[in-house]
């Protein structure tokens, strides 16, 4: 489990305090906020990678998202050597005309920064103008503008101490896989360019797919994902599940429930949605965070088995964060560690 607590302050007039569990599905009435909450997830953890970009969102007034990550052992001990102790690390960011963030190790403030009108300041351990402040932990971002006489003695010893701790930190999250999901799902039944630069990464909509299942059809290593995957879509009517190469095109197949052979055909909606949750299990880094908007795009009722063995088979070593618009999914789902959180 990487996220154990989530805070929402203003965005989309959404105000809430949820603890997240290795699986924690998200449900409401169309316009409550579920969207809301993957979104500022997948923005909080992409201003890691890239500038942090928050100003487009609804809110009400001043608005504010806190994340509380756990952390590993190794990097625990780390920050111990630099004399910060605690089990997780707290990202919370305001945002009115500008943004604040702060970031705490256990209860212990590391560090305070503020981007607002294109200037970069750090405020706490130190006041003192820097690079950029608008990526999260970026300490090239942090490095003050007039070092050499701004930062002497004692200053410039806590706050290389600081900057310490928010390299360890940026380095342990940016090591974590983060994909996000939804909220539909469309994919073509072949390709003629196969792309195989997302090796871990479905795409937002599924589009880097067939490749990816090209590459596991033909790696002796995944020959158990690739019989749960066939298992699975068996189960449900498709058989004889493959991906390879057809006439010159990466193409998917199958033998449908009449018999009939489809090679590079459209699929079926439902089969596109499960498929794509499946295979992006499989190929996702160990650990990592799993962001699933509307992850029960196109399925009926009488599926939640399915979905069960799926999620169960692969939740080791990954969170993930669904959000679902049907009660059947939730009724269905029979696995433990179910977190469900109604934003009605």
């Amino acid at each position: 489990m990487l996220i154990t607590r989530l805070g929402i302050k203003g965005f989309y007039g959404v105000n809430t305090s949820i603890e997240l569990g290795p699986l924690t599905v998200i449900t409401g009435s169309p316009g409550s906020g579920k969207s809301m909450i993957i979104e500022l997830i997948w923005r909080v953890f992409r201003g890691i990678r890239d500038r942090l970009f928050l100003e487009d969102l609804p809110r009400i007034g001043d608005a504010r998202v806190d994340i509380t990550i756990l952390l590993d052992d190794r990097v625990k001990k780390r920050l111990e050597e630099l004399g910060y102790s605690g089990d997780s690390v707290t990202i919370s960011v305001g945002f009115d005309d500008g943004y604040t963030s702060v970031i705490k190790v256990g209860e212990r403030e590391v560090m305070v920064t503020e981007f607002r009108n294109g200037v970069s300041r750090v405020k706490y351990p130190l006041d003192v103008e820097v690079v950029d402040a608008s990526i999260l932990l970026n300490p090239d971002g942090l490095s003050p503008k007039e070092q050499a006489l701004q930062l002497v003695g004692s200053a410039s010893e806590d706050y290389e101490a600081a900057l310490s701790v928010i390299k360890a930190l940026r380095e342990y999250l940016s090591s974590v896989g983060i994909y996000k999901v939804g909220p539909y799902i469309d994919f073509r039944g072949r390709i003629k360019n196969a792309d195989t630069s997302q090796a871990d990464f479905i795409g937002e909509h599924g589009e880097h797919i067939i490749e990816i299942l090209s590459q596991l059809f033909t790696d002796p290593r995944r020959d158990t994902d690739v019989r749960f995957l066939r298992k699975l879509l068996g189960e449900l009517g498709f058989r004889n599940f493959r991906a390879g190469w057809y006439g010159g095109e990466l193409v998917l197949s199958y033998v449908d429930r009449r018999g009939l052979v489809h090679i590079g055909d459209e699929l079926p909606c439902h089969m596109k949605t499960i498929l794509a949750l499946t295979t992006q299990l499989i190929v996702a880094k160990k650990p990592s965070l799993i962001l699933l908007e509307n992850a029960d795009y196109c399925l009926s009722e009488g599926l939640g088995n399915a979905m069960t063995k799926l999620l169960s088979n692969y939740i080791d070593s990954k969170q993930l964060i669904m959000e679902v618009r049907n009660k059947w999914f939730i009724d269905e789902l029979k696995m433990p560690h179910v977190v469900l959180y109604n934003m009605d």
